[in-house]
């Protein structure tokens, strides 16, 4: 057989094997199984990978038009760099403890770790990469001399940074595999 014929296999047989565990479980057993087809395991980490950015971004978005204005070009770049940061500090705190509900509760096996240590790693690790996330938001505000949309280069920047970092850490360093 050709390769392109055995990986069309494989993709087949990866499918069904996810579509099969799925029927046999349903919807919620399937969400917080630990032990999925790994198929449905991508899919639930980039379901929840995703809906932690929204909550992040929403907080993020929700503080920049309202309560802390950081979004518009009549706001001075100076202001809407700070502003930007601490509209992120807050978010992150939100956003951080949702993910780490998600991920003990349905993505990854809890118990590598007591709880608190669990919860204490989770967190330093997640700060860790916020850290990088803050300083993608400082270079990017440096880069770009406009003040036009530099807001929104810097927040994109800042969620790429912090999700690849802590998704790594968080499978491997946090909860077991």
């Amino acid at each position: 057989m050709k390769p392109s014929t055995i990986m069309i296999e494989n993709i087949k047989r990866l499918f069904n094997e996810s579509f099969l565990f799925y029927r046999q479980s349903g919807l919620i057993k399937s969400l917080k199984a630990n032990e999925t087809p790994i198929l449905l395991q991508i899919s639930k980490y980039v379901i929840f990978g995703i809906s932690v950015t929204l909550v992040h971004a929403s907080v993020v978005y929700g503080l920049g038009y309202t309560i802390n204005p950081a979004i518009g070009e009549t706001i001075p770049k100076e202001i809407k760099l700070s502003r930007t940061i601490w509209n992120n500090i807050y978010a992150f705190l939100v956003s951080n403890s949702l993910a780490f509900w998600l991920n003990s509760k349905f993505l990854f096996k809890t118990g590598r770790h007591k709880k608190i240590n669990e919860l204490a790693l989770f967190f330093l690790i997640s700060g860790i990469s916020f850290s990088l996330g803050l300083f993608a938001i400082d270079r990017i505000f440096t880069m770009i001399d406009s003040n036009k949309a530099v807001e929104h280069f810097a927040n994109i920047a800042f969620i790429a940074c912090s999700a690849s970092v802590n998704f790594l850490c968080r499978k491997f360093i946090i909860f077991s595999n």
